[in-house]
């Protein structure tokens, strides 16, 4: 460990600040401030470490300096998610924060015990050595990871797998040897020093001795490594119990430990082996282990009771009763798009958080409105220039094919009309919806605020006023013209029950470059489709189905993508051709492209040494799954086809067969079903004889056996269902690889919290046959969360019933409000699931969009990609850049979230 250097700049604290200044950055760019800042933290870490204080302390000043730099740019909002990415998230700088107080308070004593009784300054500090200059300007390239900063004695998981990837870092695991040897880091410099050889008193020596002589060699280069971390199970604090052995360990490398000098501070991994294998699960030996849990009689007996008063539950009716608080919350418009705007917003918006007290003129919240309608009239007549040449295009369709008449198949450009007009369709819903809440506004405004600014303000209502109704003017149309165009396909859908394709056209109907000529909206009969058959098999031969076998010796097949070449594609930006109504499947196939560790334990073959050949899919699944992520991610297709993966699920599920157009909830449920089936080859041993309800629920469904996407996708829901009159309580335990949530009804702006609220409230149930009162009484069933899964699906349940037409469905066209980051769920989770060491905050990666209705619709997905760090629209074999403001859309339908730390993607 290094020593603290003598003190050389100056004689007291104040006399460092000099040093702290920055230079004007007005006219930087972001991109070269945040550099500046991430480097500046980096040096700042490295002379702590060090142990030099006063270059720490003038360094982290100096970083604190570039952050507010940073924030008082006018393009800040446009790069708020950049620069959490990079420097993270306040509670990082809060850590560094935190140490930067403890460096002043430790240099301010260490100057008042160097203070002469005189009083008198230092001569030596006239000609000191200036710190380093801020590196502004250096080529750097942006961090692509979002940086977890050690608090002083710990690390982050994330900052260890940083370190590990860079190969600088020595592991000492002091677990015992038998939980090493069932599961332990693949990480090469990771050695074990077992828990049963660490004993007080001993000295480093004695401690080397009695170690493997593999684990000697490992031992000998704490010297030479960047710096040691030390792990056992689940250790969360610098200062472990004094019983631990890792405590212990601690001790004699710090204190016992003379011939060696650490280059840096020996710190200890936060959360253990428990929370390293959760976030990095495919860097263990085995990821299904589990850690041996504390007998703790008490905490099992709270858990059983989850609620000790009926009264501590929300009823599912007093959510729906109660008033939308949430009204002030706004759709996304991106201001960031409107210089002028957000400097606007930038000056009102501190005064918007003041809504008790009286405003000034200045601060009239009409500004608000003005500056909203304004940004909203400029993105709906883009969108509505859009939709009327889209209109016109599929007119002059209509009116050339005669298509109420023939019945004649769409080519894929003519397909391609559609399906834009379906999505402008649902841009101008959302800009329908805003529109009508800025009416809603003005009007609260009014009534709020008749005597104080109405005889002020009469002039600007009234241009608002007008301005409203003749968007609402427009809404009317365009609704009006999509009616009509919907009738126009259903006289369409209509006609094709009864018409036949002439026999030569099979010869001279070219194919489309997707390989078909399928219409989402007349949902296509297999005879009527021109040369589909012969395009849609994969060319091989399927008398040779693959037998169950090792995947060792399994031959290499011959996998028909039908790759189009492309220039400059990124990697994960392939899109998926429409192989015939098969954008619901693309839809999820890029959403679970775009999961960086599903996606990295495809394309570095990991997944072969999992693969179960005894279940009903014999491996299949997951295998044409990873070959298909592997194509998406190789960086030289423009896009490719998923005619193998189509072929094999349509095997197991006759619905995928055909060319009708499916719900990707249901195929993303059965394929998630799939792929845990296909890998659920791990092993889990019953860790010991008590085990609590929730757990003997889990090993039920697993039968002792688990998979990665078990890991990755399931979780587990707790039902906990309450007498009313003996307040006895009932608890089951079901697993679940998504949540399906109801939108409220009559609501047309809704918010994602509300959803949650109404899915995890109390909901009243008569005639329970309570175990206590041994008859029927009435009862309060109330779910919550017991087990979060690192990855949660979120489902919208978008599609019920029409009461008035047996068969029939209706969509919910709810634009619904939902998170990008910082998806709480805390207040869902079980009083078990509060204590474990998982996060509970989630940030969104992934959205799979329905665009439509029942009758005719399309799908495509939003995802971010791990690799380049933004948002990116995959509409089929369209791979396009998304800005964030547009993610959030009343098309949502599958929400993707996670908690998982974004990887270091290594693609060769």
């Amino acid at each position: 460990m290094a020593q603290l250097k003598k003190l050389h700049m100056a004689d007291k604290l104040e006399d460092l600040e000099k040093w702290t200044e920055i230079k004007d950055v007005r006219n930087k760019s972001m991109k070269i401030l945040l550099n500046t800042a991430r480097k500046l933290y980096l040096t700042a870490e490295q002379y702590r470490r060090d142990g030099d204080q006063e270059l720490a302390y003038i360094t982290y000043v100096k970083y604190f300096n570039m952050l507010a730099a940073i924030r008082e740019k006018s393009d800040y909002n446009q790069h708020k998610l950049t620069v959490r990415q990079v420097l993270g998230d306040t509670e990082s700088n809060r850590r560094i924060m935190d140490t930067l107080e403890l460096l002043s308070k430790s240099l301010s004593t260490r100057y008042e015990q160097l203070m002469p009784p005189e009083n008198q300054n230092g001569a030596d500090t006239m000609n000191l050595p200036l710190p380093p200059g801020e590196p502004i300007g250096e080529p750097s390239t942006l961090a692509t990871t979002t940086p977890t900063y050690a608090q002083l004695g710990l690390i982050s998981c994330e900052e260890l797998f940083q370190r590990m990837q860079q190969n600088s870092v020595l592991v000492m695991d002091c677990r015992s040897s038998a939980d090493y040897e069932n599961s332990h880091l693949t990480y090469y410099c990771a050695f074990n020093v077992p828990e049963e050889l660490i004993m007080p008193g001993m000295s480093a020596g004695k401690l080397q001795a009695r170690l493997s002589s593999s684990a000697k060699a490992a031992w000998a280069s704490r010297s030479v490594k960047e710096s040691v971390v030390l792990m056992d199970w689940n250790t969360k604090d610098a200062q472990p119990a004094g019983n631990a052995a890792i405590y212990t360990l601690l001790d004699i490398l710090k204190n016992w430990d003379p011939d060696v000098t650490y280059r840096s501070p020996i710190q200890i991994l936060e959360g253990g082996y428990e929370f390293f294998i959760m976030m990095y699960p495919t860097h263990c030996t085995n990821p299904s282990v589990q850690p041996p849990q504390q007998n703790n009689n008490d905490i099992e007996t709270i858990d059983d009771i989850e609620y000790p008063s009926i009264n501590d539950i929300t009823m599912k009716e007093d959510i729906m009763n109660a008033p939308n608080v949430m009204h002030k919350q706004r759709p996304s418009i991106n201001r960031a798009n409107k210089p002028a705007a957000v400097r606007t917003y930038e000056q009102s918006s501190p005064n918007q958080q003041q809504q008790q007290q009286p405003a000034e003129p200045q601060d009239n919240p009409i500004n608000d409105i003005i500056r909203d309608q304004t940004v909203l009239l400029q993105r709906a007549h883009h969108n509505d220039m859009l939709l009327d040449t889209a209109a016109k295009k599929w007119q002059s369709i209509i009116e050339l094919k005669q298509l109420h008449a023939e019945g004649a198949v769409l080519s894929y450009p003519e397909q391609e009309v559609l399906y834009n007009i379906l999505q402008l369709e649902s841009k101008a819903e959302d800009y329908k919806i805003e529109n009508n809440r800025l009416r809603d506004e003005l009007n609260r405004y009014k009534e709020q605020n008749a005597m104080q600014y109405l005889q002020n303000d009469d002039e600007t209502t009234k241009r608002i006023e007008s301005k409203i109704q003749e968007r609402q003017q427009l809404d009317e149309q365009h609704e009006r013209d999509r009616l009509e165009r919907e009738h126009q396909l259903s006289i369409a859908r209509a006609a094709k029950k009864h018409y036949k394709p002439p026999a030569e056209t099979n010869a001279a109907r070219p194919l489309t470059p997707t390989g078909d000529a399928l219409n989402n909206a007349f949902n296509e009969l297999p005879q009527t489709i021109v040369s589909e058959e012969p395009a849609i098999r994969p060319a091989y031969d399927r008398s040779t189905k693959p037998q169950s076998r090792n995947v060792e010796t399994t031959a290499p097949r011959v996998r028909d993508f039908s790759p189009v070449i492309g220039h400059n594609v990124g990697r994960g930006l392939t899109g998926l051709k429409n192989l015939g109504n098969t954008c619901y499947m693309n839809s999820i196939l890029q959403c679970l492209s775009n999961t960086p560790q599903l996606m990295e334990f495809c394309v570095s073959d990991k997944y072969k040494n999992y693969i179960c050949r005894r279940n009903k899919t014999n491996g299949q699944v997951i295998e044409e799954v990873a070959a298909l992520i592997k194509e998406l991610w190789n960086g030289q297709y423009k896009c490719v086809a998923s005619r193998d993966l189509r072929y094999v699920v349509g095997q197991y599920q006759k619905i995928f067969r055909g060319v009708d157009q499916q719900d990707s909830h249901e195929f993303l449920t059965i394929l998630m079903d799939w792929l845990h089936s296909d890998l659920q080859t791990l092993r889990v041993p019953r860790q010991r004889e008590v085990i609590s309800a929730s757990e003997k629920a889990w090993m039920e469904f697993t039968k002792s056996q688990e998979s990665l996407i078990l890991h990755l996708f399931y979780g587990q829901i707790k039902s906990t269902v309450k007498c009313v009159t003996c307040t006895k309580e009932s608890a089951t335990y079901e697993c679940f690889s998504n949540l399906s949530l109801e939108l409220p009804a009559n609501a047309n702006l809704c918010y994602l919290n509300q959803c949650m609220d109404m899915y995890f409230s109390g909901e009243k149930i008569h005639g329970w046959n309570c175990p206590n009162c041994k008859t029927k009484r009435d009862a309060i069933k109330k779910l919550d969360i017991s087990k979060l899964p690192p990855v949660l699906v979120i489902h919208l349940k978008r599609f019920y019933a029409d009461p008035s037409n047996p068969g029939a469905y209706i969509k919910k066209q709810n634009y619904l409000q939902f998170p990008l980051d910082n998806l709480d769920m805390k207040p869902y989770i079980a009083r078990a699931e509060s204590r474990a060491v998982t996060p509970k905050t989630y940030q969104l990666y992934a959205v799979s969009n329905h665009y439509g209705t029942m009758e005719g619709g399309h799908y495509t997905a939003f995802c971010k990609s791990a690799h380049y760090g933004r948002w990116y629209k995959f509409d089929d074999q369209v791979v396009s850049p998304l800005d964030t403001s547009n993610v959030v859309s009343s098309a949502a339908y599958i929400l993707f979230y996670t908690w998982l730390p974004p990887m270091q993607l290594s693609i060769s």
